[in-house]
């Protein structure tokens, strides 16, 4: 049991990697890296989308867990706009280290609906972690309109879409126009998301 355990936990280890780095996999990738036949990936999990599917809920939790952490962490003197410039920079730096992941989660048609779902349940279906994040942004904006909230939400996590659109059109034109990964880019870019979401 403990092996199969140990195996298991492999498996999930190398397919997120690949998907982070990559932004997908074949059950072959897998089975290769992990030094085991197909079959016995399947045996695991199934199919390749139970696998995703885990993976995904795995890779949604860090983040969760991420933002959770640092939002627990802010001290009574951390000004209202600095809190939110810090979600902000977070949910950036997290885009640029999980591009693979969020171009899947984006752009992949291969159980695009499942895996499209686990993103809408997890973010934008409301929870304690969303409420959480609501009551961040009433506090920042001086704001009780739910609809506003609601959509400056909406606009500090389009810090996950707009990095990935900016290296697809890179990517396209073989330049770097727009350099995602530059510390003053990054910079420029929150610096801007900012007055969005702090304006009244």
């Amino acid at each position: 049991m403990k092996n199969n355990q140990s195996i298991k936990t492999k498996i999930i280890l190398q397919a997120k990697k690949l998907l982070k780095t990559k932004g997908s996999f074949t059950i072959k990738d897998i089975a290769d890296l992990c030094y085991i036949n197909i079959a016995a990936v399947n045996y695991h999990f199934g199919s390749k989308e139970n696998l995703l599917n885990i993976v995904l809920s795995q890779i949604i939790d860090e983040l969760k867990s991420l933002l959770k952490n640092t939002i627990d962490q802010f001290q009574d003197h951390t000004s209202n706009e600095e809190t939110m410039e810090i979600i902000l920079t977070v949910t950036y730096q997290f885009a640029l280290e999980n591009m693979g992941i969020i171009n899947y989660l984006f752009l992949q048609n291969e159980y695009q609906n499942e895996n499209v779902h686990i993103l809408i349940k997890e973010f934008f279906i409301d929870s304690p972690f969303t409420k959480e994040i609501y009551q961040k942004i009433a506090d920042v904006t001086h704001t009780n309109d739910p609809e506003t909230i609601r959509v400056k939400y909406l606009l500090l996590f389009s810090s996950f879409a707009i990095p990935l659109f900016i290296q697809i059109l890179n990517d396209k034109n073989n330049q770097e126009n727009l350099s995602i990964k530059q510390p003053s880019f990054r910079k420029k870019y929150i610096n801007e998301l900012l007055k969005i979401l702090v304006s009244d």
